[in-house]
């Protein structure tokens, strides 16, 4: 069913329908007659030069591109009108409530009720519509699955029954379905280590507000987790025809959660290839579905990074419930025709960054029809209106280019070139290029560049950062390309290429029931050449000694590429124990030199918490804790917060020792605050210009973008305001939701935080006691009030790292502690190991000479041949394969020998001549090989003294004539 024959026809057709009327044959239209027109014009929408009754098919514009979809329900089937236009307009559509749980089987106990659903999927295939279900495990309308109180066990059987009931009852027959959101909304907003997938699923503990019950379920006596690879592998099984989607939203804004998403699906997909081998490579997930519920204050840039995680994992993405409701309207008050073209600007980009990445989706569906049709109705988020006429929005949608302006569409690259490479820009405008090691500085301008345009219609500037170039570990250089014409240059196209040498970060740790210790590190800008060894090694916290060692070793990834490497324990290792032990994570290449330092871990030291925070950054997340009450501000809302009788937010109780956040153990969503910098438009003296500067609040608990929204205070001049979460506020009225602060006190990191309206001269401050927080109105920022006070902490890691030069079981070389190029050695090996074990010296990887270990000591011998400079040596042990250690050898050169002889008279004519060649290496390191000999007097000869061969020339008396190192 997959599309992509690439053209501009479709673009063209729509641009020329707008401006002028279209041909009959050109692309269907649509009589939309329902529209009430006041003055010639379709009530809500803008005047274009064609008439409103007239509109072009959404599917045929985006029919090269990917599918259009929308919601249906038994009753659209009725509604003639609605129908044909839902035919008109669309060729995929996703029950909105019939196939969910509560609809379909709503009690366990019964039988599902099939027929409402059955009769609607029957019409809606024979005409033609691609179908998608909607949901199978959720935590949302799901009331009674699983059946409460069930344990492991008995949930997982729930799970089966009603998945393979559910999803094998439309997997044939007239209403069969060709996907299923088999998943839906399992992940928290904003894990704070998004690699760590399974903390960032919503539990039976966090989030406190809708957590999943089937992950609290088979938590009782299972790993909660679980649950999402045993739902997709019985939908599998039950629908072997239909791609498995999982769906979420909120990620658009939020990386951690895309990210934390991403893993889940690449781990569960390697998961299920390695144990499903007759799969052939078809992926269990298939697909990821983006919700799209917007607003107004989407940032599109941050949901093109989303879309660049997904498309890494393989899966085919979709839109899957897009809307993009106004900010603080309601029900009563229709949009201004300003605010008509602002959704319609947003929708405009929108679509142009779907069809960027129209490659990787397959569909996009918006959720409601009309308006009126919109569980987010009040917000007027879809492009047709209640009538369903069409608003500003759908003309933005049926040609963006044209829409934005840019119907001359802006100049691209085709390739660049670095290193001797090509670089094929195939629609993207980020790269990482690696950088070979010994390269410090990179040299790229325009003429790396190269595009399909005549020098006279294009500028392109490259920006270098730094200026020269340079490139050390872990800092990259940053290229910016813009490519733009000469005579329109807002008509421009930015890129960036980001080169770097090959570089690895360690991800948080956890401990798992399923897969053991896991530890994960991050490659960038890999190099394409290194296998890299990755080492987990448990040491007793008492005695030092090794308790436990596994490694793992990886195929080279991808030249210029990035990706995580992950090892685990064969087993979980009990909490108790774990506290008596030392983890040192290692990284190394195939020639056994190391990647990174490692990362060394204390059990009983926490590597992770809550600090008290003494600056503010946008973007970063923080608690934010009332000096009076030590409460932590909370996104739940509270009637009445006494005695100020305001309506405002929760307050958790915390803990702090030492500056740091220490109980409760599991920090909830909505305790954690994003701020966001913005700027009030009603900011009276609080100006960037005065030194302030305004953040939002956003805390997130199934929802931030769609509700709630940012922290905001009620309108009012009374000397209380309440605080509110619960809906998005409207940008003229933004100045109630910017939040400033005095300055945080350097020594006990105090701060008030405040919003301020200009217009009215009325500051509130945030006030908290033991009852919550409202805003209190304040003449001075100077009051002395603790209920006025906040401290801010932020999340910090703390890790310890080593530049480790030997792994596993502790190994002696003593006396050796280098060997020298091209000159025989003898390596003693000591190491407590079981007889029979061996000692191999490796050569960049490979092995050069063996020894076998008796009573826990080996000498390898290895010849000058095999000792060269500028290779890595390594001693490995093994005791059969299996590993127990290894440690570096560093090989040197000699720079110097220096000479020097004495001789001693003994009795009648003999002589004692001591000699002796005192060797440099490039270590700076010394050696002194010494040779006695007995002469008689007055001799002259050469003496081989260690690898040298000295030729001294005695004179009697005890003297030295003359001695020299013999070149041969």
């Amino acid at each position: 069913m997959k599309k992509k024959a690439r053209n501009l026809l479709t673009y063209i057709l729509a641009l020329v329908f707008i401006l002028s009327s279209f041909p009959a044959a050109a692309l269907p239209v649509i009589n939309a007659s329902a529209a009430k027109v006041v003055n010639g014009k379709a009530q809500g929408t803008a005047t274009h030069g064609t008439s409103v009754t007239e509109t072009v098919s959404l599917k045929e514009v985006y029919k090269d591109h990917f599918l259009i979809g929308n919601t249906v329900s038994p009753g659209d089937l009725t509604n003639t009108a609605k129908y044909d236009f839902m035919k008109f307009h669309y060729n995929a559509l996703t029950p909105e409530n019939a196939t969910k749980p509560n609809s379909i089987w709503s009690n366990p106990t019964d039988d599902p009720s099939f027929t409402p659903a059955d009769n609607m999927l029957t019409r809606v295939k024979a005409d033609g519509f691609y179908t998608i279900g909607h949901t199978l495990a959720w935590h949302n309308q799901s009331d009674r699955w699983p059946p409460s109180g069930q344990n492991y066990k008995d949930a997982r059987t729930s799970l089966q029954k009603y998945i393979s009931t559910i999803a094998g009852h439309y997997s044939q027959g007239p209403y069969k379905l060709d996907a299923w959101d088999v998943v839906n909304e399992a992940m928290r907003d904003n894990p704070e280590n998004p690699t760590d997938w399974r903390n960032a699923l919503r539990s039976g503990i966090n989030p406190m507000e809708r957590p999943s019950r089937w992950f609290e379920a088979y938590a009782n006596g299972g790993n909660g987790w679980d649950y999402i690879y045993d739902a997709f592998m019985f939908a599998r099984e039950a629908a072997p025809d239909a791609i498995l989607y999982y769906n979420d939203f909120n990620d658009e804004e939020l990386a951690n959660k895309a990210i934390a998403i991403a893993s889940m699906i690449n781990e569960l997909n390697e998961r299920y290839a390695k144990e499903h081998p007759e799969a052939n490579g078809r992926k269990l997930i298939e697909g990821i579905g983006i919700q799209g519920h917007y607003n107004l204050r989407l940032n599109v840039d941050n949901l093109e990074e989303v879309l660049k995680i997904y498309s890494e994992t393989g899966c085919e993405i979709s839109i899957t419930e897009l809307d993009v409701q106004f900010n603080g309207s309601s029900a009563d008050v229709l949009p201004t025709e300003e605010q008509l073209k602002e959704q319609a600007e947003l929708y405009a980009k929108l679509f142009m960054l779907y069809k960027k990445y129209s490659d990787n989706i397959e569909r996009v569906t918006f959720w409601g029809v009309a308006d009126n049709n919109s569980w987010r109705r009040t917000g007027h988020p879809l492009p047709f209106d209640s009538s369903r006429a069409p608003k500003e929005a759908y003309w933005a949608i049926i040609n963006p280019e044209a829409y934005l302006g840019l119907d001359d569409l802006s100049p691209k690259l085709t390739s660049f070139n670095f290193g001797g490479e090509d670089f094929n820009v195939a629609g993207k405008t980020e790269f990482d290029v690696n950088v070979p090691k010994d390269v410090s500085n990179i040299d790229f301008s325009a003429a790396n560049v190269a595009h399909e345009y005549h020098d006279d219609d294009v500028d392109v500037s490259v920006t270098l950062n730094p200026a020269n170039g340079a490139v050390s570990a872990g800092e990259p250089a940053v290229a910016t390309v813009k490519i733009a014409r000469k005579e329109s240059p807002n008509r421009s196209t930015t890129y960036t290429v980001n080169f770097g040498h090959m570089t690895a970060e360690w991800e948080k740790d956890q401990n798992y029931k399923d897969t053991g210790y896991r530890s994960t590190v991050n490659i960038r800008f890999s190099d394409g050449e290194t296998e890299p060894k990755l080492f987990q090694e448990f040491y007793n916290l008492d005695d030092g000694k090794l308790a436990m060692i596994n490694s793992k070793g990886f195929q080279p990834l991808p030249k210029h590429t990035s990706g995580p490497l992950t090892i685990n324990t064969d087993s979980r290792i009990d909490d108790d124990q774990l506290k008596t032990l030392t983890l040192k994570k290692s990284l190394w290449d195939q020639n056994w030199a190391r990647i990174n330092p490692a990362r060394v871990t204390d059990f009983t030291v926490p590597e992770n918490f809550w600090r008290l925070a003494k600056t503010i950054e946008s973007g970063k997340t923080y608690i934010v804790v009332s000096a009076n009450s030590g409460l932590a501000l909370t996104n739940r809302n509270v009637a009445s917060v006494e005695p100020t009788n305001k309506r405002g937010l929760a307050g958790t109780p915390v803990t702090i020792d030492e500056d740091i956040i220490i109980a409760p153990e599991v920090i909830q969503d909505n305790t954690r605050l994003i701020f966001n910098e913005i700027t009030s438009p009603d900011p009276g003296p609080y100006t960037s210009a005065n030194g302030y500067t305004g953040y939002t609040m956003l805390s997130l608990v199934h929802g931030g973008l769609v509700a709630p929204s940012i922290m905001y205070r009620d309108p009012g001049s009374d000397d209380t305001a309440a605080l509110r979460t619960d809906a998005t506020i409207a940008d003229s009225a933004l100045d109630r939701a910017v939040w400033f602060n005095t300055g945080i006190d350097p020594d006990t990191g105090e701060t008030t935080i405040f919003s301020h309206s200009g217009s009215s001269g009325h500051t509130y401050a945030l006030h908290g006691n033991e009852y919550g927080f409202v805003t209190q109105r304040v003449d001075s920022l100077e009051d002395e009030d603790a209920a006025l006070r906040v401290k801010l902490y932020e999340y910090v890691s703390d890790y310890s790292y080593e530049d480790l030069t030997s792994l596993g079981v502790e190994i002696s070389l003593s006396p050796v502690e280098r060997i020298v190029s091209a000159r025989d050695a003898n390596i003693p090996v000591t190491a407590d190991v079981p007889d029979g074990s061996k000692a191999v010296l490796k050569k960049d990887g490979v092995s050069v000479a063996t020894a076998t270990f008796t009573n826990g000591k080996a000498i390898i011998s290895v010849k000058g041949s095999d000792v060269a400079a500028g290779a890595n040596y390594a001693v490995v042990v093994y005791d059969g394969s299996v590993m127990l250690g290894a440690v570096i050898l560093p090989v040197v050169t000699g720079v110097s020998a220096t000479p020097s002889a004495t001789v001693e008279r003994l009795i009648s004519n003999q002589n004692r001549l001591k000699v002796t060649v005192t060797e440099v290496y490039s270590d700076d390191s010394t050696e002194a090989f010494t040779e006695e000999i007995l002469i008689k007097n007055n001799a002259a000869d050469v003496y081989q003294v260690g690898p040298y061969k000295v030729y001294v020339d005695t004179k009697g008396n005890n003297k030295i004539r003359k001695y020299y190192i013999v070149n041969e």
